[in-house]
């Protein structure tokens, strides 16, 4: 199938892969710390605190909420203060990673010329980003009443049933909001190929180019994402079996690296699948770009 002849392309886009996954790391790393010396902080003074840290579960952390109610309006903070930074850091670097998808130069990408075209097309991303949200959140609204309707069905469905039907709400509401994210994927494609067109140009080229296409683009994004979810699944085996038996701070190190490794290679399927979404814009939309059999005739 076309879309795994981009595998190769994948592997020799390593720096631009990287630069993507250190950016989600620090995010993260940004997230969690702060939240995880408070928590150490007030725990540092108790003689049980070694055997909480080494056996560290939910129960925990809810324990400490309920207890100091103040740390949750804190810990809140802490997480949207971050996730507002990071929103905003990723519609910087959507300039350049959509420039190089669509051009198809994620191999050979200077990185001057990246940042470039981060900073250029910073302020429309930001644009596609606020139309986004509110999409998005009326899509989960609908969707939730949708699925709602379905459970109606399940009447007092338990056990397997009620898990599997569960399971089957849970993927219509993915699917729907999967659906949606690809027309910011479209419109972030065109504002790489078209950068000197008007916000509403953009959109127009983009719901042209996505209207024929979002059941192709579902059905390639999924073909990416089953082999990262059998990874995430190993990872959560290994994580529940063989790490907890270590325990301490080799079972902690062991499951931080098991994370990272899925987290790279969740970042490696979203540039997978945008590899081949930026091909196909490329040969349909080409704007600024030399279509991809021009410069085979012209090589």
């Amino acid at each position: 199938m076309e879309i795994f002849r981009h595998i190769r392309q994948l592997w020799q886009s390593r720096g631009l892969l990287f630069l993507i996954y250190a950016i989600k790391a620090v995010a993260a790393l940004v997230t969690v710390m702060p939240i995880y010396l408070t928590v150490n902080s007030l725990l540092a003074h108790s003689s049980f605190s070694r055997t909480l840290l080494s056996g560290w579960d939910m129960s925990v952390l809810l324990e400490i909420f309920i207890r100091r109610e103040e740390l949750l309006s804190m810990s809140l903070a802490m997480v949207i203060t971050a996730a507002v930074i990071y929103l905003v850091l990723m519609q910087f670097i959507n300039g350049g990673l959509y420039f190089a998808v669509v051009s198809g130069r994620t191999r050979e990408m200077e990185w001057g010329e990246f940042f470039a075209e981060c900073g250029r097309n910073f302020n429309n991303h930001m644009k596609i980003t606020l139309l986004m949200l509110p999409v998005y959140v009326l899509l989960f609204m609908a969707a939730v009443f949708f699925v709602g309707i379905i459970g109606l069905a399940g009447g007092d469905m338990v056990g397997t049933p009620a898990l599997i039907l569960n399971l089957f709400k849970v993927i219509i509401i993915y699917l729907i909001l999967l659906a949606a994210s690809f027309f910011s994927d479209s419109a972030r494609a065109t504002l790489a190929a078209f950068p000197d067109h008007s916000f509403r140009e953009i959109l127009k080229i983009a719901a042209d180019y996505y209207r024929p296409r979002v059941a192709r683009l579902t059905r390639l994004f999924l073909l990416t994402f089953l082999p990262f979810l059998l990874i995430w699944l190993i990872v959560e085996w290994l994580t529940a079996t063989i790490v907890g038996n270590w325990g301490g701070t080799v079972g902690l190190v062991l499951e931080f690296i098991l994370f990272q490794v899925a987290a790279y290679l969740r970042s490696g399927q979203k540039l997978w699948f945008l590899i081949f979404l930026g091909k196909d814009f490329r040969s349909n939309r080409e704007g600024r770009f030399v279509p991809e059999q021009v410069e085979l005739k012209l090589g």
